[in-house]
């Protein structure tokens, strides 16, 4: 079977993009009658452009006194700057450069904020997305980045980011991208048919409420799917958590094993790695050379991301440089748009939030049914979505609502495990089939085995070689664990690393080839399949790489 995410029109947009041998950035082509239809008719592509900015206010110049004392609330800017970045949490600033920043917020009409949802007064929750507006960029940062060239704006995370009542604790919950949910009544933005056309609630993924109507849609959207009141929404700019990144120097990421991937330019040595903005936006993007493509993996990663950035901005070096301190936060309040109350009232939040550390903050996962329910959406073909539980979702939620902590496991010695136990679950799979004896049909009948017991597989056309007698496992750097799930399937096969394979993995079908056998991968999310995850709370000091 293909790559599911092909099936999804808008899901080409957010993917990296590879280099062509000479350096130039491969095009994305234009796929005839993708998008949305209404009435059969294919809708027009419609740009999404940005209103003009009024001029700035001058930046004001700061006493020696003035910054000194600035110093305590500055640390909290440092610790939202970092939040931030990955499409966190804002809530601070050096508020002694109240006005300065003020200047440099850009403001956004957002319907649908505040409402009561029964939670204690005081208690407040704030959407983060993460956008991808390449509007602005050159070709070269455009380039740098891996973003393409199209234009419009599209959102690729989400984090729901509840401040605890006496805003002394926060929680952080990421939505994975792709969840199936209910897109509310709307009018089209011209992305559904013309403009101004009213578009009746249907089923979709939770990234294209921005795409069909921008943050009012999108704030709509999560209200619904989660029952909780929003009163703020803050938007960040991918390139500017660049700057953001690189502003502070760098930070920490680490991973179990090498990674090469062509797709988002993404090199790391087995361990821990100090990176640059750009490392660190792949890092946070890459899908199919890390966790084998697994939307919740590539949430751990931003997680981890966002504690080593927390951890970096609080940091004394940081917040004893002058110098530094402005630059992080001239870099954070460029990349931000929000709501204009929330714009409007930063220093009063601010003032109660400056002893925030990375043990005050709580990240959490939806608990899930599972994470590739295939289902068509309006007439589409089958499609992967993620399915929440149902069950487990609502607890969670309502935790939120009513301002009860998520309990962060205590930490306990990780028991001896077997170094060749499979590791990554079958569905985060891909796996290439080919026929390595001639017998026509083989491959094809191989990888409705494999499917059968949950991998993903695709069968190109011909035969890779005749006469294999032992069935072959080869597999790309970044694919040891995939391999050793794979391996866990087909007992018996010859396992090899291959570096011509790149960044996939292969089964090359042999005659003693028997069938596929089912793989349970123990004390990781989905061994029980009644409920794929639970809500797994742990703290920001919890994710930072262990040295």
């Amino acid at each position: 079977m293909p790559d599911v995410g092909d099936s999804d029109p808008i899901e080409r947009y957010f993917r990296p993009r590879p280099r062509r041998p000479d350096g130039a950035e491969e095009a994305v082509p234009e796929q005839p009658g993708e998008g949305v239809t209404v009435a059969g008719v294919p809708a027009p592509r419609v740009a999404v452009t940005s209103s003009g900015r009024g001029p700035r206010r001058p930046r004001p110049q700061l006493s020696p006194r003035v910054a000194i004392g600035a110093r305590r609330q500055r640390r909290f800017l440092m610790l939202t700057a970092a939040m931030s970045a990955l499409v966190l949490l804002t809530s601070g600033g050096a508020w002694a450069f109240n006005n300065y920043a003020t200047g440099l917020i850009e403001p956004l009409l957002v319907e649908g904020l505040g409402g009561d949802d029964g939670g204690p007064k005081g208690a407040m929750t704030i959407l983060v997305a993460g956008v991808d507006r390449r509007e602005g960029l050159t070709r070269e940062q455009q380039r740098a980045a891996r973003l393409g060239r199209e234009a419009g704006e599209r959102s690729d995370t989400m984090m729901l980011v509840r401040v605890s009542r006496d805003h002394d604790r926060i929680t952080v919950v990421s939505l994975p991208r792709d969840s199936l949910v209910t897109i509310p009544a709307h009018r089209s933005n011209g992305s559904e048919g013309p403009k101004g056309t009213p578009v009746p609630a249907r089923p979709g993924k939770l990234t294209w409420a921005y795409q069909f109507g921008g943050p009012s849609l999108t704030v709509a959207t999560v209200k619904r799917a989660t029952g909780v009141s929003i009163d703020h929404y803050i938007e960040v700019n991918f390139y500017g958590f660049v700057n953001i990144v690189d502003a502070l120097g760098g930070v920490d990421v680490c991973v179990e094993h090498p990674v090469d991937d062509r797709k988002s330019g993404l090199r790391l040595n087995a361990g821990t790695t100090h990176v640059d903005g750009l490392q660190a936006l792949a890092f946070t993007r890459a899908r199919y050379s890390l966790t084998g493509g697994s939307d919740l993996g590539r949430i751990e990663r931003q997680q981890q991301l966002l504690a080593s950035l927390m951890k970096q901005a609080i940091s004394t070096r940081t917040l004893s440089d002058p110098v530094k301190a402005k630059r992080v936060l001239d870099a954070t309040l460029k990349s931000l748009r929000m709501d204009e109350e929330l714009a409007d009232n930063l220093d009063k939040l601010v003032a109660q939030m400056s002893d925030l550390s990375t043990d005050d903050v709580t990240f959490a996962k939806v608990p899930l049914r599972s994470e590739n329910h295939m289902t068509p959406i309006n007439g589409s073909a089958p499609q992967s979505t993620v399915l929440w539980d149902e069950q487990g979702a609502r607890e969670l939620f309502g935790k939120l609502r009513r301002d009860e902590p998520l309990k962060a496991p205590e930490p306990t010695a990780a028991p001896t495990r077997d170094p060749n136990a499979p590791t990554v679950q079958p569905r985060d799979i891909t796996v290439t089939v080919r026929n390595g004896v001639g017998t026509p049909g083989l491959a094809a009948r191989a990888a409705g085995d494999l499917r059968k017991v949950g991998f993903r597989t695709v069968v190109p056309p011909g035969v890779a070689r005749t006469g294999l007698k032992v069935t072959q496992i080869r597999y790309g750097p970044a694919h040891v664990d995939a391999a050793k799930t794979l391996a866990a399937a087909i007992p018996g096969a010859k396992v090899k690393k291959d570096a011509s394979v790149g960044d996939g993995i292969q089964v090359i079908v042999g005659s003693d080839w028997k069938g596929a056998e089912k793989v349970v991968v123990e004390g990781l999310p989905g061994a029980d399949e009644s409920r794929l995850s639970d809500p797994q709370a742990s703290t920001a000091s919890q994710k930072l790489c262990k040295k």
